[in-house]
């Protein structure tokens, strides 16, 4: 019996180096996956900033692309062929529409801006070089 004993005490003490090899191995893994993370959160942010720019800048596009479409629309009133009692004017109110056109739509533009600059959509590097 006393055989059988010092054998389960072996044992034991094989299985609990066993398990403490596993634990310092979940370890280590565990601090790896850790430092996986981490390493995944820093390599996000540069990404996730230059997203934002690219965002910003559609914005500004689209709002171009709005203002733009509203003194293209003047500009297709213009281009139909239809009677107009002005037109004996030589141009004269031709040059003030576009002239006013011009305006509205850049005031148009700037109110866009404007309103995302308020709302804090775009950042400070449409005004200025960072």
């Amino acid at each position: 019996m006393i055989h059988g004993d010092h054998g389960v005490e072996e044992l034991e003490m094989l299985l609990e180096a066993y398990c403490t090899q596993v634990e310092g191995t979940l370890n280590k893994l565990t601090t790896l996956r850790e430092y996986i993370d981490h390493t995944e959160d820093y390599l996000n942010i540069p990404l996730d900033h230059h997203r934002n720019q690219l965002i910003q800048l559609e914005l500004v596009l689209s709002s171009g692309n709005v203002s733009l479409s509203i003194y293209s629309l003047v500009t297709a009133i213009f281009g139909m062929i239809l009677l107009y009692s002005w037109r004996d004017h030589h141009g004269y109110i031709f040059k003030w529409v576009v002239i006013l056109a011009s305006i509205m739509s850049a005031f148009i533009f700037m109110a866009i801006i404007i309103y995302a600059r308020h709302k804090r959509l775009i950042g400070s590097w449409l005004w200025c070089n960072q």
